[in-house]
């Protein structure tokens, strides 16, 4: 089943504004590439390029790592280097932390530790932390937008906006509130609401990358295309460096059928994010399915098709199907018919009976 229109979210661990710059490649020139999430540690620390200082980060930032040059770290989604003398990885700064806070707590302490304990995703513990700190400083806004946020990965959509509302209440310029409220009406289909939120979120910070991606969808999904792109367009010029940007913004070039395009921003997308599961299985789709003959590549779509499907273990019944339909299009026939089955037993109960036609088709063939 085409899945090029799934939601491709940015995720992030802790909400703080992001302020994304241009940047050159002057630290780095031959770059160990790698993927890691680290945790400022040091008030200060400077975000930097070649042409100099971008901004000084607070304590508790995420950020993740993809190079690193010496000493120097490259953090795309803020487009600089930082030194990792600045940065923690989460279960160290636990360590550190629960030593300081056992000899004096505070609510900084707490907050941060809880901020380790989200990135990690031990999230009780985290929830913990953060009733803890907010016990000792009840009106620290983003407290309640990192708790917030925890509470909507949980699905707990009730608990988060009473928490968000509460830092809307203390902060109504705090963007990341705006903006995670933003997301949760986008995940209960609320989308005018939704596009509301994530327009005031824009309003505060107008490079927040995150917020663009997800007003971008929202758009989309109410069918408002030329808004939707402007939006990807806007995110991409913000930093070119974010894969769920390219991916969504080629959903659209699919829509218009510029399939070139489509198969362009896939491509980049999956350069910057080699695992992205989403963009592997989107290609693969497209591939396997373009109206545009001259771009169908068989080969190629079963090829991103069992790379989607190895990322996700195999348990996604949308991207077995897609693999299915590359194997169908390269004519492997028996491989098709089993992946399909594979699909029939993990998929839900309303799409059974979509995937038993397509197997029927088949296996009469």
């Amino acid at each position: 089943m085409n899945a090029a229109f799934r939601n491709n979210l940015i995720q992030s661990a802790l909400l703080l504004a992001v302020i994304l710059h241009a940047h050159n490649h002057t630290y780095c020139e031959q770059p160990e590439i790698f993927s890691q999430t680290m945790i400022v540690a040091t008030k200060g620390a400077e975000l930097k390029t070649g042409e100099g200082l971008i901004s000084q980060l607070n304590p508790g930032e995420v950020l993740v790592a993809t190079q690193r040059n010496e000493e120097w770290l490259w953090i795309p989604l803020r487009g600089g280097w930082i030194n990792v003398a600045d940065l923690k990885a989460p279960e160290e700064l636990i360590s550190i932390l629960d030593q300081f806070i056992e000899t004096k707590p505070t609510a900084e302490r707490y907050h941060l530790r809880g901020i380790a304990q989200q990135v990690l995703k031990n999230y009780p513990a985290a929830l913990s932390d953060f009733a803890a700190s907010l016990k000792l400083k009840p009106e620290n806004a983003h407290i309640y937008v990192n708790r917030g946020n925890i509470r909507r990965l949980q699905n707990e959509y009730d608990l988060a906006l009473e928490d968000l509302n509460r830092a809307i209440h203390l902060n109504g310029k705090d963007a990341n509130a705006h903006y995670i409220r933003g997301l949760i009406r986008l995940e209960q289909k609320q989308l005018q609401t939704a596009v509301e939120d994530l327009t005031k979120a824009i309003q505060q910070n107008p490079q927040m990358v995150a917020a663009l991606n997800a007003r971008g969808i929202a758009y989309r999904e109410l069918n408002q295309w030329d808004q939707s792109l402007q939006d990807f367009n806007q995110a991409i010029k913000a930093n070119n460096f974010v894969s769920e940007v390219f991916s969504n913004r080629a959903a659209i070039w699919e829509h218009r059928a510029q399939f070139d395009s489509a198969i362009k921003d896939y491509q980049r997308a999956l350069e910057l994010n080699p695992s992205s599961a989403v963009a592997h299985n989107d290609l693969a789709w497209l591939y396997a399915t373009c109206a545009d003959e001259k771009l169908q590549n068989s080969e190629l779509a079963v090829s991103h098709a069992e790379k989607a499907c190895e990322l996700t273990r195999f348990e996604d019944w949308n991207l077995l199907d897609t693999l299915a339909t590359s194997y169908q299009a390269n004519q492997q026939l028996n491989k098709a018919s089993h992946t399909l089955t594979q699909a029939i037993q993990k998929a839900p109960v309303e799409q059974k009976k979509v995937l038993k036609m397509k197997l029927d088709k088949i296996t009469n063939n």
